[in-house]
């Protein structure tokens, strides 16, 4: 068990977690395609997905203590999956957390197109190159 220090600690250092390619399709597979737009796919490293911690405490927090210990049973029990409703926590977690990464996409896009800086129209272009088509 961690500590309160420890825990933040941890927060502190771990900016996103990054769910490697494999997990992320036996989770679209178990959930749809909205496991793909939780975070930023890197193509590169065989389709991982990046999620900011941010958006994972935001999602969290969405979600009652009951809520949360169903999601993380579900995640964490591959048999049930086979009869899981689209309503499920795990589901309602994931699709918060592709809403907000697609709302924060937007943002980003909305930026680009409004930049009157160059040096952050580039940066924006940058990730949103990135993010689009992993180059």
């Amino acid at each position: 068990m961690l500590t309160l220090v420890q825990f933040l600690e941890e927060l502190e250092h771990a900016q996103s977690i990054t769910i490697p390619g494999e997990e992320v399709e036996r989770l679209a597979g178990m959930f749809g395609p909205a496991v793909r737009n939780i975070g930023a796919t890197n193509r590169r490293a065989g389709g991982s997905v990046e999620i900011p911690m941010a958006n994972i405490i935001e999602a969290v927090q969405g979600l009652d203590v009951r809520a949360l210990t169903e999601a993380v049973q579900e995640l964490k029990s591959p048999e049930a999956f086979t009869s899981m409703p689209v309503s499920s926590s795990a589901a309602q977690l994931i699709d918060a957390l592709a809403e907000m990464y697609l709302q924060q996409f937007q943002h980003r896009v909305d930026r680009y197109q409004e930049s009157n800086d160059p040096a952050e129209a580039k940066r924006l272009r940058h990730e949103i190159s990135q993010e689009l088509f992993g180059a």
